[in-house]
């Protein structure tokens, strides 16, 4: 993700967050996160608009990204 983060960062805010961590395991229960890793694109109110769990290629997050950044 960090490649991504240089890439999306200007346009898009990444946050990261462990479960280990009390925020983290708030996060993970509001947004009902069943395993790890998990990736959740959220819209400006919140919403899930995509999510992945497990690893995934350069590309589908690449893909997913862009397609946000589309009027």
């Amino acid at each position: 993700m960090d490649g991504l983060e240089a890439e999306f960062g200007d346009r898009i805010a990444f946050q990261r967050l462990n479960v280990d961590e009390p925020e983290g395991r708030l996060a993970a229960q509001y947004y009902r996160v069943r395993g790890h890793p998990t990736v959740l694109l959220l819209d400006a109110n919140g919403k899930i608009v995509w999510s992945r769990l497990g690893v995934q290629p350069r590309q589908v997050y690449e893909d997913a990204l862009s397609s946000l950044l589309q009027p």
